[in-house]
């Protein structure tokens, strides 16, 4: 298993290239929406974020503390179908504890059912005309392309120790 400074190494050459062919490939938008969902799962919400929700995240920690309980090294977290997926739902229903929080506390204002069919709106009318949806789908595409990587690199780094294992 590679260490922390590998992947962040690694990571960010791969994320650094994939962004700047975007930016100029495509659009200089959704070059650096692509990189702003790399540099977050590179840094703050990896495949590795079950073991270290204290080290970068800083005052994020209690809102990802939960994850490292609920989903165990090297499991979900390390699947290339379903880690990000994971992760983004994890952070979304999350964010909609707060809000729901603060709104009974009386500090936000919190309709679940408006919040509901705004939802439902926003993935029907999926167009990829309209910016908004271009922008998300490099968002979560930068994030899961930093998660496959890492992943690939794990992968890679196992592979490696168990033919030295094995040859030596």
């Amino acid at each position: 298993m590679s260490d922390g400074k590998t992947h962040d190494r690694i990571g960010l050459f791969f994320g650094i290239v994939f962004a700047v062919i975007i930016f100029l490939l495509i659009e200089v938008i959704l070059g650096i929406s692509f990189a702003a969902g790399w540099l977050l799962s590179l840094f703050v919400f990896s495949p590795d974020t079950d073991l270290m929700p204290k080290k970068r995240t800083g005052i994020l920690a209690f809102v990802l503390y939960p994850y490292s309980i609920l989903f165990k090294h090297r499991g979900v977290s390390h699947s290339l179908l379903l880690g990000t997926l994971s992760r983004v739902i994890y952070i979304f229903i999350t964010l909609i504890i707060i809000i729901f929080v603060l709104s009974k506390m009386g500090y936000v204002e919190f309709n679940f059912s408006n919040f509901w069919m705004a939802s439902q709106q926003f993935i029907v009318g999926f167009s990829w005309d309209r910016p908004i949806y271009r922008i998300i789908i490099a968002f979560y595409g930068g994030m899961f392309g930093a998660d496959t990587v890492h992943i690939m690199l794990d992968m890679w780094s196992s592979f490696v120790k168990k033919l030295k294992r094995d040859v030596l």
